[in-house]
């Protein structure tokens, strides 16, 4: 008989793990997340906004000053928390320390709309 046990995924999720398996919905969801944003309409205001800044090799951009975001994958949501609020909000000092332009908070000049799709793009050129 397997033993069922609750791990904080199976809880957030509603599936109970039997024996450590993993059932093939949960590999699913997690395989696949659902972005907030659309990756499709967040590419041409990274490449005129983000680019500048950071390499992402999707995007064709080189930027020096900030993250290389394809050695730095994140999820969606600290890449939304990082355009709206600024790149330190969601670094530790020791990072944010290496380097010397902070990134700039984009809540006033782009929508959420506008933020959420460059975090999708964002996020799909990193996670593949």
């Amino acid at each position: 008989m397997h033993k069922a046990f609750r791990s904080a995924a199976a809880v957030a999720t509603g599936f109970v793990l039997i024996a450590g398996a993993v059932p093939a919905a949960l590999a699913a969801h997690q395989a696949t997340p659902k972005l907030v944003g659309k990756a499709a309409a967040g590419k041409s205001v990274f490449v005129s906004t983000c680019a500048a800044c950071h390499t992402l090799k999707a995007a064709g951009a080189t930027g020096p000053i900030g993250p290389n975001l394809d050695k730095t994958p994140l999820a969606e949501s600290v890449i939304i928390a990082a355009i709206t609020n600024g790149g330190a909000t969601v670094m530790s000092k020791a990072a944010v320390a290496k380097y010397a332009v902070p990134m700039s908070a984009y809540k006033g000049s782009f929508s959420t709309a506008v933020i959420q799709n460059v975090a999708a793009y964002v996020y799909t050129s990193t996670h593949k």
